[in-house]
């Protein structure tokens, strides 16, 4: 390749690519994990896995993600403007200054996410899980919050919800677990000492 061909190829790797269809992008993920800049806005991608993915400034406006996962990768200022993200779990991901203006969440986990600076005005989070999440300097103006549950620091938050979620409670069988897991210890420390003392 001469000079030339090679600045040309360059050029096109570095446009934002657009999507029209789940099929190019799952053809896209086969060759490469990299979806960063790309525009998949609009798309029908209920239920699919985008983990260890790089994302950072995709585009999915008004996507439907219903029950998607999104775990594991960069996803710094992606655009989930008005997406449906309805049973979704987003997991361990990098979203800080992520636009999550009115995204329907209802129901979503979202566990151990760095979400500084995101926007959530107008968002739908009904019945949504929160646990281990940076809302360091995001917005959550006008959010939805009804029966949410959550293990977060509102107090970082650059707008709180008008509605605090409830704090997540532990399952009622999770003591009685801790309880066996502690006389199981103590069972087997007591039964080493007294090998060592024959």
């Amino acid at each position: 390749m001469d000079k030339q061909e090679v600045k040309n190829v360059n050029e096109e790797q570095s446009l934002p690519r657009k999507f029209f269809s789940r099929a190019q992008i799952e053809e896209q993920l086969a060759k490469e994990r990299d979806l960063s800049g790309a525009d998949m806005s609009g798309l029908d991608l209920s239920g699919i896995k985008l983990m260890g993915l790089k994302m950072a400034k995709a585009d999915l406006h008004e996507s439907n993600l219903t029950d998607a996962v999104l775990a594991g990768g960069d996803m710094s200022e992606i655009n989930l403007r008005d997406a449906n993200l309805k049973g979704a779990r987003i997991a361990g991901a990098d979203m800080h200054d992520a636009n999550l203006h009115g995204a329907q969440l209802q129901n979503a986990k979202i566990a151990g996410v760095d979400l500084k600076n995101a926007d959530f005005g107008e968002a739908d989070l009904t019945g949504s899980r929160l646990i281990a999440v940076d809302v360091s300097g995001a917005d959550f103006g006008e959010a939805t919050m009804t029966d949410a549950q959550a293990l977060v620091d509102w107090d970082s938050a650059k707008v709180k919800p008008a509605e605090i979620p409830e704090v997540v409670k532990p399952p009622r069988w999770l003591p009685w677990v801790m309880i066996g897991g502690f006389v199981s210890l103590l069972i087997v420390f007591f039964m080493l000492r007294k090998r060592r003392k024959k």
